[in-house]
């Protein structure tokens, strides 16, 4: 996906007020590592959520540019929650890579790409790409995962951007 589809998304993501009031995250300093590394695991048409580095976690760190052990003690705690929102992959020995995955993020980047899929298949009677971009943030923006469905009509639409909005 290009960037201007992405960019939404990611956008959704680092929201101050999503990050809030969906993710729990308060502190401008936590929502700031947050923003990093979920830009990191958007960073490209192909990027699917991920974050990789050679190395340790504290490569990572200093990749995305955030401080290594404030990083640390808030992946733990992301990894912590239930869900957790994010997963980490570290495995032993020198050079091994470490992978960081914001599975929400992973969720919606292919929900979108399916979804826009059906658009440019030219099927008729299922939302546009204006309206997918639409539903994505929206409920983002609530903390939801993406719905079952890839091919949603205006009704279900409406719905799920009204349910959203009012929990």
């Amino acid at each position: 996906m290009g960037a201007a589809v992405r960019r939404p998304l990611v956008e959704a993501f680092v929201d101050p007020a999503n990050l809030s009031a969906a993710f729990g995250l308060r502190g401008a300093e936590v929502r700031g590592r947050w923003g990093c590394l979920v830009r990191a695991a958007a960073d490209g048409p192909s990027a699917l959520g991920f974050v990789q580095a050679d190395g340790a976690m504290r490569d990572l760190a200093d990749r995305i540019g955030v401080d290594a052990d404030a990083f640390l003690r808030n992946l733990r705690t992301w990894s912590a929650r239930r869900p957790p929102i994010v997963v980490t992959t570290e495995t032993s020995g020198p050079g091994s890579p470490v992978l960081v995955q914001v599975p929400l993020l992973t969720a919606w980047l292919l929900w979108t790409a399916e979804a826009r899929a059906v658009v440019f298949r030219g099927v008729h009677g299922f939302i546009g790409v204006d309206r997918v971009r639409q539903v994505a943030v929206t409920l983002i923006a609530h903390g939801e995962p993406p719905p079952r469905e890839k091919t949603l009509l205006p009704l279900d639409a409406d719905r799920l951007i009204r349910l959203a909005t009012n929990r």
